[in-house]
């Protein structure tokens, strides 16, 4: 009897990852200047044996991000390798809170630990070598977006962090005089690095509260940022 109770909620659990089309694990190694921060909720089983799901939002230094996590789900973050302060909340009731000192080139587990019984759930940094092992378990959470009020200045954008980074050119007319004759233009190339989608978000942003677009050119300026590829 106890091997098929094992059995049905194996096969429970299986079906339920399944569902959603969720990304499995993939292990990563963090951006250049960054330090890679993964947090996980691990699937939990209800006292009844069913399939019980908490839902969770994050913090960083106080700034939400727009996805959830929740139960059997993960989040990848790369973060500046600075201290940061790090929430988990649940129902948007119980907050708990992890302060961290974040060092370059170092990757770090947070877990969302809830017993789904009432109690407070917890929310603690991992050792690397027991958490891997939980967090292969476990799905992708769905994709996050920006908000103007609340742009996470402390994610590390990956098209800065690397040094090979495409650049684009402008060109400078250079006056080389000839002979005393009319001076001849000569153009030289120089290498400017592309703005973020962030910083470009936050442009249009000063300039709305400038007033020199308004509310709703601002809104269409920053869907067509955040669609750019």
């Amino acid at each position: 009897m106890n091997i098929v109770k094992t059995l049905l909620l194996t096969a429970t659990l299986l079906l339920f990852s399944a569902c959603g089309n969720k990304t499995a694990f993939k292990l990563q190694e963090p951006l250049q200047n960054a330090a890679l921060v993964y947090v996980y909720a691990k699937m939990n089983l209800s006292t009844d044996d069913s399939t019980s799901r908490g839902e969770y939002s994050l913090r960083i230094n106080n700034k939400p991000i727009m996805q959830r996590i929740k139960d059997g789900e993960y989040m990848v973050l790369n973060l500046k390798p600075e201290a940061m302060t790090l929430s988990a909340t649940k129902n948007q009731i119980q907050e708990v809170v992890l302060d961290l000192d974040l060092k370059e080139g170092q990757t770090y587990y947070l877990k969302i630990i809830d017993s789904h019984d009432g109690r407070a759930f917890d929310f603690v940094k991992m050792k690397n070598s027991e958490a891997k092992a939980e967090i292969a378990l476990t799905g992708l959470a769905g994709s996050y977006e920006e908000s103007i009020e609340n742009i996470i200045t402390e994610f590390v954008n990956p098209k800065t962090s690397d040094e090979s980074m495409e650049v684009k050119t402008a060109v400078v007319p250079v006056i080389v005089p000839v002979n005393s004759q009319a001076p001849v233009v000569q153009q030289t190339p120089i290498q400017v690095a592309p703005m973020s989608k962030t910083d470009e978000i936050l442009k249009a942003y000063e300039l709305k509260e400038k007033g020199i677009i308004d509310e709703q050119e601002f809104k269409s300026l920053k869907t067509n940022i955040l669609n750019k590829k």
